[in-house]
């Protein structure tokens, strides 16, 4: 039986609103943001931007107006061993996320075209019909999206290797995305469609692929650049000595002067939703058609806490995906699950971590890395969060972030295997349970 609202209970809500005197806190909210009215100036005191293990600091990205921070995290994660091993100071180290974006656009369109290829269609489907089919309507919903995994990162490094920041820089739109973002994927759409069409007429589809692929690469080299084939790289090392490397592939140049082996990085998660010591994967999300999709091992909150803090020890960077909204004081770039009282001043309580799970409150949106942390009788208070937002918008490129927040909000991190327990070594090894698709909130 539906209940429609009532007039009198309107009038009841009023009576009961303007009994408690809030005229101050409506005339503060009709000219300030909410979150600067409810903000707990105490909370910020406490997260002061000190750390006693902090690692080696490098040249700070700025993604800009772009979804790539996927991309940046292992960037990060990579640059200094590369700069150490070049000799270079780091400082002023990078390495080209616009040489990656070229070729995830690609994949990624390849992947679209693939899985229309691959889908089992039924002759007489029309448009109207897609909702039977979950895949096909997941990819034509956004077949090219700029979101994507840690694990995507490295499928692109491995495949395609990596290349200096002044070899393929950014470029405008590299940048500020959304425009290209948006015509790229209305391409990849009518080309989904035109496949689809294809497929009933039973002409050759692989034909019409490679063209499709063909106009793709182009209209992507018009506005990011053309990747190099290979390439000479000069610059000044520390000892302030000129050095020219000749005639190296990308690939090559990642395999020489990369000691880090991305094989060897795991995602671990803490979804108390989701059963421990198992290994997940969601279905269909991924960027290249042979490479791994995101799959992870989910662990318990002392485990995953303990596994990033034994990660930093040994001098690696951490890096994580996490909730970065709910919880951010913009102007004091600290994270902490207290710094506003809106139950205090709207009643509106928190939720446990596997509440905002469950209710979709919540959602892994940014990809940034850790570079160090405090801890008291061995246990962490706050970390130090590496941003990809440039330094001036940030502490020097950095945010505090408190504990509390760390545990509520923080759900992967990408570890290296060496430092998994047995229990966990041996998920890794186990089929992964499928869940959700591209797009799913975690």
């Amino acid at each position: 039986m539906q209940k429609k609202l009532e007039y009198e209970q309107i009038e009841n809500f009023s009576r009961n609103f303007n009994k408690n005197k809030n005229s101050k806190l409506q005339k503060n909210l009709a000219n300030t943001p909410i979150v600067d009215v409810v903000l707990n100036k105490k909370i910020i005191k406490e997260n002061k931007f000190e750390f006693n293990l902090e690692l080696e600091e490098g040249k700070i990205y700025n993604q800009g107006a772009s979804k790539r921070c996927w991309m940046f995290g292992v960037l990060n994660l990579i640059k200094n061993n590369m700069a150490h091993n070049l000799n270079y100071k780091v400082e002023d180290f990078e390495l080209s996320p616009n040489y990656l974006n070229f070729f995830d656009k690609l994949e990624k369109a390849n992947h679209a075209y693939q899985a229309i290829i691959n889908a089992d269609l039924d002759e007489n489907s029309l448009l109207c019909d897609y909702e039977d089919h979950p895949i096909l309507t997941g990819f034509l919903k956004d077949p090219a999206r700029e979101n994507g995994k840690v694990v995507f990162a490295r499928s692109l490094i491995n495949k395609y290797g990596i290349v200096p920041m002044e070899i393929m820089p950014e470029t405008y739109n590299s940048l500020n995305s959304d425009d290209f973002n948006k015509w790229f994927t209305r391409k990849i759409r009518l080309d989904m469609l035109k496949l689809i069409s294809l497929k009933k007429s039973k002409k050759d589809i692989y034909k019409e692929k490679e063209k499709m692929l063909n106009q793709c690469y182009s209209f992507i080299a018009y506005v990011l650049g053309e990747p190099p084939k290979t390439f000479d790289y000069t610059y000044t090392d520390k000892n302030n000595k000129k050095i020219t490397i000749k005639n190296l592939t990308p690939l090559e140049f990642y395999k020489k002067y990369c000691s880090i082996n991305l094989d060897d990085y795991v995602q671990i998660a803490q979804f108390p939703i989701f059963d421990y010591y198992k290994r997940y994967e969601r279905r269909y999300t991924k960027n290249i058609v042979e490479a791994d999709a995101h799959n992870f091992i989910n662990v318990p909150q002392k485990q995953f806490t303990n596994l990033c803090l034994a990660q930093l020890k040994a001098n690696i960077p951490v890096v994580i995906g996490c909730d970065n909204r709910k919880y951010k004081d913009k102007e004091n770039k600290i994270f902490d699950t207290r710094v506003y009282n809106f139950d205090k001043i709207f009643g509106i309580k928190d939720m446990t971590k596997a509440e905002e799970l469950s209710s979709f409150d919540c959602r892994a949106w940014h990809i940034m890395t850790i570079r160090g942390v405090h801890l008291v009788d061995n246990k962490p208070v706050r970390w130090k969060i590496e941003d990809t937002a440039g330094k001036e918008n940030r502490i020097n490129g950095y945010y505090v972030m408190n504990n509390n927040c760390f545990e509520k909000c923080v759900y992967y991190a990408w570890i290296n295997k060496k430092f998994l327990s047995d229990k966990m070594l041996k998920a890794l090894k186990t089929p992964a349970v499928l869940y959700g698709f591209e797009g799913s909130e975690i």
